[in-house]
């Protein structure tokens, strides 16, 4: 690929950024307003990427740039969740000590990094019925609070700290912690610990 110059590399990552964003490729008029070109400008640039090996596009078809340069293909970013094992007593939940390693997705799984998350190894068939089953991974958004139906991580009493995967049922004081399994009966407590609200499953089906 020849050398290109700071221009040509700044309209290459700002496509290669277009793409990663919003799937698609930016039209011409999108390089144009984003760097204040003319639509003529903005042509050659593409066209001088073009001839460099940066990009490829299909004449007559809109947004058809396609990024071939090594340097600028589009990346997923990603994100690292740790995966928590046994809570022990004294730990809170997101400490390193409950950590057994870090899971990373996409970006794009999550939807924001605003937010904090964790995962959970699921183990046993209590929540079967919605579709989670023993080995599935649970991506959790941590909160402390939930809505009622909502499936919630959530820890009851000091002397068992073990973190259970249960939907979340509130009802005149008490709390319902429902599985998802028509064999197994509820958790009914007057209080519990809520960690986080189930966001993705993910399952290796190998």
């Amino acid at each position: 690929m020849r050398e290109l110059t700071q221009r040509q590399k700044d309209v290459a990552l700002f496509i290669s950024h277009f793409i990663r964003k919003n799937n698609y490729a930016p039209s011409i008029r999108d390089v144009a307003d984003n760097f204040g070109f003319s639509v003529k400008a903005a042509h050659d640039h593409i066209k001088a990427l073009e001839k460099k090996n940066v990009i490829r596009t299909t004449d007559g078809i809109s947004r058809s740039i396609e990024i071939i340069g090594e340097e600028y293909i589009p990346r997923e970013e990603m994100i690292s969740i740790p995966v928590l094992g046994t809570i022990a007593a004294g730990f809170p939940l997101m400490s390193e000590e409950n950590t057994e390693y870090m899971l990373n997705l996409p970006i794009s799984m999550i939807n924001t990094t605003h937010n904090t998350y964790f995962a959970l190894k699921i183990r046993g068939e209590s929540m079967i019925e919605a579709g989670i089953f023993d080995g599935d991974i649970a991506v959790l958004k941590k909160c402390e609070t939930a809505n009622t139906g909502d499936i919630i991580a959530a820890s009851v009493g000091e002397e068992e700290p073990g973190i259970t995967l249960k939907g979340y049922y509130p009802s005149n004081g008490n709390i319902e912690l429902r599985p998802a399994n028509s064999a197994l009966g509820s958790i009914i407590t007057r209080e519990c610990k809520i960690h986080g609200k189930l966001h993705i499953l993910i399952r290796n089906y190998a």
